[in-house]
């Protein structure tokens, strides 16, 4: 199977996640901090996930799995710790869906890299599974090449290159203009 790194607007977007252990944990709060709208389907839930549903970050269904659960759902993540019961999930899912099986990624068409955010500016690294451990390794050395600071100058470059669209009408004057302003933030390294 062949994936492409994508960045996906999931604002308002339903989500369901089956599963209440600690990889769940981490890709409810992967779409919840891209701001879609998450439901847990599962009998217990971790402390951490169980904080969120106390203050309304989002909802659980204390339950097993039911395909109907997976009703208008645009994203879907099967997170148990039950090898059947994702497989189940996977075939369960509707066709427009993108899915996501924790513990068999070719049972799902999308899977989640790590990733790096400094503002505006995301790194994130995959192995396709083959190995997690790397990608978070390659990942954190790349937050000491990439610190904080990394993220302000981007924010700069994009205030600079809204003011330029809106001031520079000549697209190869602009592309240079761009290019310089990207030199002389960064050359200062």
């Amino acid at each position: 199977m062949t994936h492409i790194p994508l960045m996906v607007d999931l604002r308002s977007c339903i989500s369901v996640v089956i599963g209440g252990g600690r990889i769940a944990a981490r890709r409810v709060g992967t779409l919840c901090d891209a701001g879609a709208k998450v439901t847990i389907i599962s009998p217990d839930l971790v402390p951490s996930l169980l904080e969120g549903v106390q203050i309304g970050k989002w909802q659980w269904k204390r339950k097993y799995f039911e395909p109907s659960d997976l009703e208008n759902a645009f994203i879907i993540v099967a997170a148990t710790d039950d090898t059947a019961t994702n497989r189940v999930v996977a075939q369960a899912a509707p066709p427009h869906a993108l899915v996501n099986v924790v513990d068999d990624p070719s049972l799902g068409n999308f899977h989640v890299p790590v990733s790096l955010k400094r503002g505006r500016f995301t790194l994130s690294v995959a192995t396709g599974g083959a190995s997690p451990i790397l990608a978070r390794r390659i990942r954190d050395e790349l937050a000491r090449q990439y610190d904080e600071s990394f993220g302000e100058k981007v924010e700069q470059l994009y205030q600079l290159r809204m003011a330029l669209k809106s001031s520079e009408d000549d697209p190869e004057a602009r592309l240079k203009r761009l290019e310089n302003m990207v030199d002389s933030i960064f050359d200062n390294e």
